[in-house]
């Protein structure tokens, strides 16, 4: 393991970031500024929040937390924390976050809207996953969203018009939406297309994974019209995460839930939110085991690598990545907002940052850590 921290260290200490547009986002904003904005949906603390204790270090433990704490002292990181079953391994906060700072997830929020989604199919909310959207949300009619299978939504396949950047279908989108009163509603029917520019035929629901935005707005309406979405994750996810802190989750100006990027929570919440899939993953009901494992699997493969150039494939709004050999599924967001789980040791990385010009270093450390004992 020395041998492995040594060349962790070298890599990460003279790696260079080969993406020409660095993904960078307000430090400020992202460690808490952003829950201050009203239009944000408030969920309290659990009164009994699972505790998270410091584990007794082994060696190699303390070779990982060597290499994380390089990570954060040298690069634009805010938060890292590891939790090895439910212990930590390494914690550490660089200004201007803080242990209780509510940190902006970016889109690692889809993956919740995903989970939530699972939690209204297993509640009988939603009859099956080859419903059409618009069978839930008619709002979604004459739109390639209301056409779409609610999995082909959960996989992005809707057939919709590619985004431009960062799953936008266009520049300054999701800031439209958290400052100017744009709606999720109008985005969908201003770019409810299918695309027909695929080899001159309409791409089918399905056959291609593309990274939007658009796909995760549709799923919040879905859910929204089988059962109340913001309250099915918070009698869900959020009572079962039994967080510490409050949470935030911002809204349109027609009270959608920004479906995908608008949560903020503390390190450690977003640690237990972590904790809660995995739970679901291994030890939920039938249904909910069901889903997450197809959740946390491909689903369909990132071919083209034009985003999440480390991941192999897609599940259900969620990064799958075979690092070495070891599966992991990841929470993404853009400026370098990262969970990472691996389900079979159930280590857990909580990572904030307002740079995103060290990831690859972020993944070495986590697999080094996934075969560590």
């Amino acid at each position: 393991m020395k041998k492995v921290a040594i060349v962790l260290s070298i890599q990460f200490l003279f790696g260079v970031a080969t993406a020409q547009d660095i993904a960078t986002v307000n430090p400020e904003r992202h460690s808490g500024g952003l829950a201050k904005l009203p239009n944000n949906k408030v969920f309290p603390p659990s009164q009994n929040p699972i505790p998270l204790e410091p584990k007794a270090l082994t060696q190699s433990d303390r070779e990982i937390a060597s290499i994380a704490n390089q990570i954060i002292d040298l690069n634009a990181t805010t938060a890292l924390l590891l939790i090895d079953n439910g212990k930590i391994v390494f914690e550490k906060y660089k200004a201007p976050a803080t242990p209780e700072s509510p940190l902006f997830s970016q889109s690692m929020s889809k993956s919740l809207t995903a989970y939530t989604i699972g939690n209204l199919l297993c509640g009988g909310k939603i009859k099956s996953l080859d419903d059409k959207a618009e069978t839930y949300a008619p709002e979604l009619k004459g739109t390639v969203f209301g056409e779409s299978s609610i999995k082909d939504l959960l996989t992005m396949s809707s057939g919709a018009k590619d985004a431009i950047t960062s799953g936008q279908t266009y520049i300054g989108e999701w800031q439209d939406i958290a400052f100017k009163g744009v709606t999720t509603s109008s985005i969908m029917k201003k770019y409810g297309e299918r695309d027909t520019t695929f080899f001159g035929k309409p791409l089918t629901g399905g056959s291609e994974f593309r990274y939007k935005a658009v796909d995760t707005y549709a799923l919040e309406h879905v859910g929204e019209s089988a059962g109340g979405f913001l309250a099915t994750f918070e009698k869900t996810i959020w009572k079962d995460g039994r967080t510490q802190g409050k949470g935030f989750w911002m809204i349109d100006s027609e009270n959608h839930a920004q479906s995908a990027s608008g949560t903020s929570f503390t390190a450690k919440d977003w640690a237990r939110l972590a904790m809660y899939s995995l739970n679901q993953l291994k030890r939920g009901s039938p249904c909910m085991q069901n889903f997450m494992k197809e959740a946390t699997s491909t689903q369909l493969p990132n071919s083209s690598r034009r985003v999440g150039k480390a991941f192999d494939g897609y599940g259900y709004q969620t990064w799958i990545a075979n690092f070495g050999g070891k599966k992991s599924y990841w929470w993404i967001g853009y400026g370098g907002q990262r969970v990472g789980i691996d389900p079979e040791s159930e280590k857990i990385l909580v990572l904030t940052s307002y740079k995103e010009d060290y990831m690859d270093s972020v993944y070495k450390l986590f697999s080094a850590w996934q075969k560590s004992n």
